[in-house]
């Protein structure tokens, strides 16, 4: 990519992300990968300092499935963007202008999707724990004409210094973990999924980075983990984390009581749904 770092947005310095997916159709694997390749530099020679679109494809899973995460500076400039390539059809992630370019039929019918991502911040949809209402802690901007949510890149939701950050335009492989959260428990939820992924970043030493989105449109209380990865050995130590009974690895959490005791009490088990949860890895598309 020839976008200089000071204007590349990523999973930490964003605002919005657009993940968008697509199936290969059979045969135009190397079509497909081309024009994928054109169209992201375009765009973003197109769009530097607002937008900033990364390519990924599955590791394990459907071969030929391509990943497309598209890093907006603001809710504005998505807005922006939808309008500059709705001639086409192709929303957020398409060309300005001009005749069909084919685009279409590289990929199966039926199997792009746009799924638009927020950083979680406390507050988010009505989740706030009442701790979390205090003024210094409010999301609400109120100097307009109207109060408006201030949306927050992922970067701060860790104590971790940004240029110690692993995000999806650094990492050497991008875990995505989606779950979905209890109704009855949302605000006890994302407690207790800001405090598993500072407590990877914590404990990873810069090989592992955690940051935590949610749907803006899309399923209500389902969240998504992106799992900045410096290559496949830190997975393995992840599983080593995972594994330590040291109190301030993730374990701790894992056993630790979220629910109050007016609510009944209980663990992380009894916030996510059960066969919620969904792992898939993928890896940047490199071109040659």
């Amino acid at each position: 990519m020839s976008t200089p770092p000071d204007k590349t947005l990523d999973t930490a310095s964003a605002e919005v992300v657009v993940w968008r997916t697509a199936q290969i159709r059979a045969g135009a694997g190397p079509r497909a990968r081309v024009a994928s390749r054109a169209l992201a530099e375009a765009f973003n020679e197109e769009n530097q300092g607002a937008a900033t679109v990364l390519s990924f494809e599955d590791a394990f899973g459907s071969r030929g499935r391509l990943h497309w995460l598209v890093h907006l500076r603001s809710m504005s400039d998505y807005t922006t963007l939808t309008q500059r390539g709705a001639d086409r059809g192709s929303g957020v992630f398409g060309r300005a202008s001009g005749s069909d370019d084919g685009w279409e039929e590289l990929f199966e019918p039926g199997s792009v999707r746009d799924t638009v991502l927020l950083p979680h911040r406390w507050g988010i949809f009505g989740t706030a724990t009442e701790a979390m209402m205090t003024p210094e802690m409010s999301p609400i901007d109120r100097s307009g004409a109207r109060a408006r949510f201030q949306l927050q890149p992922a970067a701060q939701q860790t104590s971790v210094p940004v240029d110690q950050l692993l995000t999806s335009a650094s990492a050497g492989l991008l875990m995505h973990r989606t779950a979905q959260f209890h109704y009855a428990y949302r605000a006890e939820a994302r407690v207790l999924a800001r405090t598993l992924a500072e407590t990877y970043n914590l404990n990873a030493g810069g090989r592992t980075t955690v940051l935590l989105f949610e749907e803006a449109f899309g399923q209500m209380d389902r969240v998504h983990f992106f799992i900045h990865l410096a290559d496949i050995d830190a997975y393995q130590e992840l599983m080593a984390l995972d594994a330590s009974p040291d109190p301030t690895a993730p374990r701790a959490s894992y056993i630790q009581q979220w629910i109050s005791p007016e609510k009944g009490g209980g663990t992380w088990d009894k916030i996510v749904i059960q066969d919620s949860t969904r792992d898939s890895l993928i890896v940047p598309r490199t071109f040659a």
